[in-house]
């Protein structure tokens, strides 16, 4: 008779991720391989508490596994993993966990949301359709599909799966804002803020539905509002990849502004900042230059308004209060200074052509 209580697991060799094993294990059907494979499972059911055994094959991986009173939660740990990235350690579990269980949709959601990042698309899909057959409201798995098939470029039924989520649960702000970047993708922006404009709501620390809010009334050539909502995005982790993105924006809404007002022509303000900055600079030392160069762009981190004449900013390497452009312009020419290929995203080239000129008659 079965004992209700021990559970059994089987994998495939072939199925089995090589990355977790030493090189010299790599070949399938080896002792070398095989005894790799045993001790890398012991290990990972040894963290899960209990009694358990591993068998290994030329075929197949069995273990036997049963839980204690005491053990943790073995899922939860998994899904630790994957929040740490170790996606293929992760993948390698819970296709074991599936062979016992077969129908739980956790199983199935993580899994496919793990080898949906892997770039496994096709079998990510799968997992998650069948998650979703057997679990309709199970809209994280929903939402899941969708980004797959997003990935995959299937931005159409992408959309209609997100649509049925949202349905589902018009609270759910991953299921908004993923709706809206699948909306927005589709060239169909005006319902894409709609639904971004609900992510940020529901989760207003949510930094990448607030970029794509930003991306949005970009596109519909709202430029304020854009400008205000990558500001936003920066304020709630300037550290991260996405306030990069949103600095990089930012520059760029700044530099089309700038230029659309003397279109051709350099800016005679801009060509003033400039020249009193090579004034200034040829009197200083090389490290001077330096600091007020990195300050400068550290302050702009958050995003210089050079729209904005009043001299609203200060510095602690140079005296006095300044405008937007005029510190652009500073570190436009500190930069040609100390390192003359850099891109501080901003082209001032035909203002600092022109007061290098006039430099050179004052000279």
């Amino acid at each position: 008779m079965t004992d209700p209580n021990v559970l059994k697991f089987t994998l495939a060799t072939e199925d089995f991720d090589l990355s977790l094993l030493p090189s010299a294990a790599h070949q399938y059907g080896t002792a070398l391989f095989r005894d790799a494979v045993k001790a890398y499972l012991t290990a990972e059911f040894q963290s899960f508490g209990g009694w358990h055994s591993v068998e290994v094959s030329d075929q197949t991986i069995e273990i036997s596994w049963t839980p204690d009173r005491q053990s943790p939660d073995a899922l939860a740990q998994v899904v630790e993993k994957l929040k740490r990235g170790e996606y293929a350690g992760a993948v390698t579990i819970l296709r074991l966990f599936l062979s016992d269980k077969p129908t739980d949709v956790n199983i199935m959601y993580n899994l496919g949301m793990a080898l949906s990042d892997m770039g496994q698309l096709v079998e990510a899909q799968e997992h998650l359709r069948t998650a979703v057959n057997l679990a309709p409201d199970f809209t994280n798995a929903r939402i899941a599909l969708g980004v797959a098939l997003q990935r995959q470029g299937n931005n159409t039924e992408a959309i209609a799966v997100l649509n049925e989520a949202v349905k589902r649960d018009p609270q759910n702000p991953w299921a908004q804002r993923n709706l809206g970047a699948c909306l927005f993708k589709a060239s169909r922006s005006e319902e894409a803020e709609e639904h971004l404009r609900q992510a940020v709501m529901l989760a207003p620390r949510d930094q990448a539905a607030m970029f794509g809010l930003a991306e949005v009334l970009v596109a519909l050539g709202r430029t304020k509002d854009a400008h205000d909502a990558y500001k936003k995005v920066i304020d709630l982790d300037e550290y991260s990849k996405i306030a990069n993105a949103a600095q990089d924006a930012l520059r760029k809404i700044a530099e089309q502004s700038f230029k659309s007002l003397t279109p051709g022509m350099p800016r005679p303000d801009a060509v003033m900042y400039c020249l009193g900055a090579l004034e200034k600079f040829a009197k200083m030392p090389r490290a001077e230059v330096q600091q007020i160069g990195f300050e400068i762009a550290a302050t702009g981190q958050r995003g210089l308004d050079t729209n904005d004449p009043t001299p609203k900013y200060q510095l602690k390497s140079l005296a006095g209060n300044f405008s937007g452009l005029h510190l652009v312009c500073l570190m436009y020419v500190a930069f040609k200074s100390i390192a003359p290929d850099t891109d501080i995203g901003f082209d001032l080239s035909k203002e600092y052509a022109a007061a290098q000129a006039l430099h050179r008659e004052t000279k």
